[in-house]
């Protein structure tokens, strides 16, 4: 549970479900969903999150200044607080260590079960993230000693 009440735009059935780009999100069309302008979204493994209910992300500051509107993948799998880790698609699922690949089902659980999928990231089209996904099923996310 959330230690605060969220922050920033908040996510409206009515108004915002049909803003949801049918055939899928890109990097470009995602920075708009970032707690100012749009309900604050998040992508991890392709998955795109709404995180607008959660106090523990505030547009502009902490994780909200961090993710808000990005792709948290590697920096999901590298448990990293630097900006350049959003949005880098560097990395490849099968050359991510152990501990990478523990820290990003951790996190990918989260998510994906805390928080609604909005929809798809369109960057990971034919990426493969089974691997990830299996190792969720039976995972506590980490902690980067915060919230999420």
């Amino acid at each position: 549970e959330d230690d605060e009440a969220p922050k920033g735009v908040q996510w409206v059935e009515e108004e915002h479900r049909p803003l949801l780009p049918a055939d899928g999100f890109t990097f470009e069309s995602l920075q708009q969903w970032d707690g100012v302008q749009l309900p604050m979204f998040l992508a991890i493994c392709g998955e795109v999150v709404d995180v607008s209910s959660s106090g523990n992300f505030t547009p502009g500051f902490g994780y909200g200044k961090l993710w808000a509107g990005k792709d948290a993948t590697l920096s999901m799998a590298t448990c990293s607080l630097k900006a350049e880790t959003a949005n880098s698609m560097e990395f490849t699922v099968g050359g991510l260590e152990k501990m990478q690949l523990d820290a990003l089902a951790g996190w990918y659980s989260h998510f994906t079960h805390k928080y609604p999928v909005r929809g798809k990231l369109k960057e990971y089209d034919g990426w493969d993230f089974s691997k990830v996904t299996d190792l969720a099923k039976d995972m506590k996310p980490p902690n980067f000693g915060g919230g999420s």
